[in-house]
């Protein structure tokens, strides 16, 4: 991942902005085995080192084998803990835990280790500023921040107690984030709803910055990766409409396969991912459909090649929570950036970006027959068509890409690290 960032071409340089980040020591703490998991944490790491910061991200291992540090680069280190407690858990009874006092009983103790070795990581780092990602990464982060009276910036990619339509302890999670969140010096969210969510009901001490989840800008590929593919299979296809993803019913897959039925002919819909219960087998949880091929989940590093041999991109959420019904996935950028027009839901956010952009149209994701008739108005339009995947390109390379949105977090380190109080400034 690292090696792909560059920064665009003919971008303006923030010298002043650069000068404040230079030797900084800026510390992050998430809870996850890896920065991997959490690409715009990954990007954003990568550019604050680029401008002279030293950036430390803590995760977690379960494997005492596994390396404790890995170095990304010459000013960007990620330390991981042995995750003790999770790792006993995981060994005993398995990824999910099946009771509820059992699974209470998980949850502290896990989180309380996790709490415990992240204010020691945070003292330890002497930090300049220190940055938790997501809600579970707060409480230890805020602590070590404000024990070392160093600015917090809470970086909120998800509305963590309402991911799902049911959040375990979600009302601890609220209440963590209503006693937490007004000490933060700045909260950033990927959405701009989610932002005014942060500012109307958590009590952010200034308005959130909104940074949009875009990867940093390439030029689009030229690839056959899925085409290949289904000529190997002997699967014939004049167009590919692909879902990239989690498989699991919040991102309406049954929805999208049952739409497969009604597509035009030579339409062919095209699922790289995996996913859990039902969708462990997706293959079974679909059965035989001539126009629907599954594919396994592939790197990250190796998706660009994936989506730019595609045609069309689909990606959709039910809308049984807020953080589902605000989304702000990767993929709208990642579709966008290799040119595919797209089908997705027909929320705020999403009708923002893709149709008032005319980069694809927005439909009622629980309705197979619209889902349907979205991608056949794509695959059957020629001209509509050319000129929404013109679009795409253009917005990828003049506004939704890595680099402008990073501008935003530049702007605001630098002012927190300057005594600014505002951040946004």
């Amino acid at each position: 991942m690292a090696a792909n960032y560059k920064p665009m071409e003919g971008q303006p340089v923030a010298a002043n902005k650069q000068m404040a980040l230079r030797g900084k020591k800026i510390w992050m703490l998430l809870y996850q085995p890896t920065p991997a998991y959490l690409p715009p944490m990954y990007h954003e790491a990568i550019s604050l080192a680029a401008d002279g910061a030293e950036v430390t991200a803590m995760c977690w291992r379960t494997d005492p084998a596994a390396p404790a540090e890995d170095r990304v680069g010459e000013r960007f280190v990620v330390q991981y803990f042995l995750f003790r407690s999770l790792r006993f858990f995981e060994r005993r009874y398995g990824l999910s835990p099946s009771g509820l006092f059992q699974s209470a009983i998980q949850y502290l103790t896990t989180y309380a280790e996790f709490v415990l070795r992240g204010i020691g990581a945070g003292l330890r780092a002497r930090a300049d500023l220190y940055e938790a990602h997501d809600l579970p990464a707060l409480l230890p982060t805020a602590i070590a921040a404000m024990l070392h009276r160093r600015p917090l910036i809470y970086n909120a990619h998800e509305l963590y107690p309402e991911m799902h339509a049911r959040v375990k302890f979600s009302s601890i999670w609220k209440f963590l984030e209503r006693c937490l969140v007004p000490r933060a010096a700045a909260v950033v969210t990927p959405e701009p709803n989610r932002s005014a969510i942060y500012a109307r009901e958590y009590g952010a001490r200034v308005t959130p910055l909104t940074v949009l989840n875009c990867p940093p800008y390439r030029k689009p590929l030229e690839s056959s990766k899925i085409g290949d593919m289904l000529r190997e299979r002997g699967v014939s296809f004049q167009t590919i409409a692909l879902y990239q993803g989690l498989f699991d019913p919040s991102r309406c897959i049954s929805e999208l396969v049952e739409a497969a039925g009604a597509l035009s002919k030579g339409v062919v819909l095209v699922l790289v991912g995996g996913g859990f219960g039902k969708w462990t087998d997706p293959q079974s949880a679909i059965g035989n459909r001539e126009n629907v091929v599954v594919l396994p989940r592939v790197q990250y590093a190796d998706l660009p090649a994936f989506t730019a041999s595609a045609d069309i991109g689909v990606f959709f959420y039910r809308n049984d929570c807020r953080n589902n019904y605000y989304c702000a996935p990767n993929k709208v950028h990642e579709y966008m950036m290799m040119g595919l027009p797209m089908v997705t839901v027909n929320y705020p956010g999403m009708r923002t970006i893709v149709e008032e952009g005319g980069i694809g149209l927005c439909v009622d994701p629980e309705k197979p027959a619209a889902i349907a008739g979205a991608i056949n108005a794509l695959a059957g339009d020629k001209e509509r068509y050319a000129a929404m995947k013109a679009r795409c390109l253009e917005l990828a390379r003049s506004r939704y890409n890595w680099e402008n949105e990073y501008e935003r977090i530049r702007q605001a380190y630098a002012n927190l690290l300057n005594g600014v109080r505002d951040p946004q400034r």
